[in-house]
């Protein structure tokens, strides 16, 4: 009787830790990368990349948590990391203009757990 206690008990045990970790969500990585090319399609290092979204009609015009700021590595690429952003099981979407320098050159659609990329030439 006490076997089959101990053995009960066990069970229970082991089914309690399967389901736990197997329930466990893993949120994945949601980053942007811009990468910036001139003229010649030459990668453009130092430039200043911003990410944001406009709203219509909104009196402030803008949502500060999407508003991001970045400047163009080696290779042209600024990276932006938007995993914190976008709440587990929301359908994670977001469209946002890129401004490179001043100047607003294309829109960017962020998916939820992805790497999205974008690429945009400046004059």
């Amino acid at each position: 009787m006490k076997t089959l206690l101990k053995n009960t008990i066990f069970l229970l045990f082991v089914a309690l830790i399967a389901t736990s970790i197997s329930s466990c969500y893993k949120k994945k990585k949601t980053t942007a990368v811009i990468t910036v090319l001139d003229a010649a399609n030459a990668p453009v290092p130092g430039a200043t990349v911003k990410l944001y979204y406009k709203h219509a009609t909104d009196s402030l015009g803008t949502d500060l948590r999407l508003d991001k700021e970045e400047t163009t590595d080696a290779s042209g690429k600024a990276t932006f990391n938007y995993t914190e952003e976008f709440k587990s099981g929301q359908a994670g979407l977001a469209v946002l203009d890129i401004e490179v320098n001043g100047d607003i050159l294309g829109i960017i659609k962020i998916e939820e757990g992805k790497t999205n990329e974008e690429t945009v030439n400046i004059p």
